[in-house]
């Protein structure tokens, strides 16, 4: 397995809480490829509702609930900056990322940095709308918790052990994708891997 090293940046994450953010947006892009992939041989087009989530209005709430359940866990788990990339998406006994929101989305909220520039009015909205007895405001929140689960447990389920890095103490290799404990560092690694290839192609074709 590999070791894991952070990929190339013009402004690389000097937080926690930065990285968080950085990740949550690299999980709802690999998410949106996985459907595409999913859909290959037809006429591709995300429905209106995933639109939505994904790349229109409800983007920023789903992207910051998966960046204040990753934060969640490194804090929990109590990892420091540099071991962050080892927070896991899925683990045993609901340890990872999936867990928390599924079982804690609300607590993570309020464990994030409530910050103006990093995300702060759209953590204020997400924790108005999780309280709130308003039908609209619950079924928007609902809305973009299922969305952050289905795009954590999506990339969850297609990744595998790539790092030589710490995993969950249950964590098992050939278990279902909830028990394999895969890290964010398992992904960082397979987009180096994928982006490496990428340029190699591009070598080779200006080649012929």
């Amino acid at each position: 397995m590999t070791h894991v090293e952070p990929p190339p940046a013009e402004t690389s994450p000097q937080t926690v809480w930065e990285s968080s953010l950085v990740w949550a947006d690299l999980l709802i892009g690999l998410h949106m490829e996985a459907l595409e992939q999913d859909r290959h041989g037809q006429l591709f087009k995300f429905s209106e509702e995933e639109t939505a989530l994904y790349t229109g209005v409800d983007r920023p709430l789903v992207s910051f609930l998966i960046a204040a359940a990753l934060h969640e866990r490194i804090l929990q788990l109590d990892l420091s900056f540099a071991d962050a990339v080892f927070v896991p998406l899925a683990a045993p006994q609901e340890g990872g990322v999936t867990g928390t929101l599924r079982r804690s989305a609300y607590k993570a909220l309020e464990l994030s940095p409530d910050l103006e520039a990093q995300g702060g009015p759209t953590r204020a909205l997400l924790m108005h709308n999780a309280l709130s007895s308003h039908p609209d405001d619950r079924l928007l929140w609902d809305r973009v918790r299922t969305a952050a689960q289905t795009v954590v447990d999506t990339v969850a389920r297609r990744t595998h052990a790539r790092h030589a890095g710490p995993r969950h103490a249950g964590a098992r290799a050939d278990g279902p994708y909830r028990e394999r404990g895969s890290t964010i560092g398992d992904i960082l690694i397979g987009e180096q891997q994928r982006h490496e290839l990428d340029r190699l192609a591009t070598v080779w074709g200006d080649e012929d």
